[in-house]
């Protein structure tokens, strides 16, 4: 099979997350893998689509990306085409569509080549699909991409913020970030309160996605101080 070839990052429709929709994926009792899977597979799509949204994948490929099985991949779309995230066969067999894929609006950047070693996505063979841990992670993991704030390169948002927009309590977030963090998704950082005047903050910054932006380049507490804006990633 030809190796793929990825970009640093993609473009991931965005406006259901921000309409807080990434609360419909939960874990129930039977159903909790499918979740898993949905959120995978929609990744997987986003890493493969032209700019029409529009992505060109087989089972095959989704095995060895995914290292999913052909009935967890088809469970996982399944959930997607219901939730109405993704079109299926638009432009015939073993083709794929995101919903409201706009190159003008509507986007933030997906990380994609650094999340693959030898055709594989990593984290996705990793997991073992049959975790609460792992929908938390990825539930945090999208919102993260939709919430980075490009200036700063990194993810603000609070605890409370994170409820709102995932459904994860407490104890489920931070069960979900050292899933993250175990699997380099993402490095959690320690800032200047953006809600504060004193206390500092956890910011949640991107692996493999805009390298050059860090502390090292960027004075974030001077920034945050300033009231810097804290905005989309539409770029």
């Amino acid at each position: 099979m030809k190796a793929y070839r990825h970009h640093e990052w993609v473009r991931l429709p965005t406006e259901w997350i921000e309409q807080k929709r990434l609360q419909e994926f939960m874990w129930k009792k039977g159903e909790g893998g499918s979740q898993i899977a949905a959120l995978i597979a929609l990744i997987a799509i986003a890493h493969r689509t032209d700019d029409e949204g529009v992505a060109r994948m087989t089972y095959d490929q989704f095995l060895l990306i995914t290292g999913m099985s052909r009935a967890t991949v088809a469970a996982g779309l399944d959930v997607l085409e219901k939730r109405q995230l993704l079109i299926r066969e638009p432009h015939g067999q073993s083709t794929f569509q995101l919903v409201d894929f706009k190159l003008s609006e509507g986007w933030a950047k997906l990380p994609a080549k650094g999340l693959y070693q030898r055709g594989e996505l990593l984290f996705a063979h990793r997991f073992g699909k049959r975790s609460q841990g792992e929908l938390y992670a990825l539930k945090l993991y999208l919102l993260f991409v939709s919430r980075r704030d490009r200036k700063l390169n990194l993810a603000l948002l609070s605890y409370t913020a994170i409820t709102e927009y995932t459904g994860l309590q407490r104890h489920q977030i931070r069960q979900g970030l050292d899933v993250l963090a175990l699997n380099g998704m993402i490095h959690v950082e320690r800032v200047e309160s953006w809600e504060s005047n004193v206390g500092k903050a956890n910011a949640y910054r991107l692996a493999h996605l805009d390298g050059y932006r860090h502390r090292g380049t960027t004075d974030i507490d001077q920034i945050l101080a300033a009231g810097g804006v804290i905005g989309m990633d539409a770029e």
